[in-house]
């Protein structure tokens, strides 16, 4: 039967409730939280794998006096990979472990630079750019609704950056 203002049926209720229940705006099926979650982590992810290739080639081409703070860096990140790997692995996901296109990208940013100049303690300024961009998938990462183990993960590896970075920023 139309209503008498709008020539429209109205709305069908839930079984368990009553004409004066209101009805919450943007409820009903959306994404999953735990899945939007896994897909932060899983992009942290990425952006690790991303890194830890660039660190790869920034040990290859690090002048002699900075090799050892790229060394650094890339165990971190390799640690941090395989941390992340693990866990999304434990919760069912299949972790890509070529990263994106950026991967590709870090690589021969860093190729060129080392044409042009000594890949040594002047290049910390990019490398804290790039690192936060980790840093800023880590902290999409927490603000979704994590387990507690992601979280506990998530902020230590969030510090050992920030360490990393003012351990060698000078």
């Amino acid at each position: 039967m139309p209503s008498d203002t709008t020539g429209h049926m109205p709305p069908k209720l839930a079984p368990d409730a009553t004409a004066e229940t209101p009805v919450a705006a943007g409820t009903g099926p959306g994404p999953d939280p735990k899945e939007t979650a896994l897909d932060l982590i899983a992009e942290a992810h990425t952006r690790v794998v991303d890194t830890v290739s660039g660190f790869e080639k920034l040990v290859e081409k690090a002048a002699p006096g900075f090799r050892q703070v790229a060394e650094t860096f890339l165990d971190m990140h390799v640690r941090h990979a395989d941390a992340l790997s693990a866990y999304l692995a434990q919760e069912g996901r299949r972790p890509d472990e070529d990263g994106s296109v950026f991967a590709t990208v870090n690589r021969a940013v860093i190729e060129m630079r080392s044409w042009f100049e000594t890949v040594d303690h002047d290049i910390m300024d990019r490398v804290a750019e790039g690192e936060k961009h980790v840093l800023d998938a880590y902290q999409d990462a927490k603000d979704a609704e994590q387990s507690i183990e992601a979280n506990a993960m998530l902020a230590r590896h969030m510090s050992e950056i920030d360490i990393m970075l003012s351990t060698h920023k000078d």
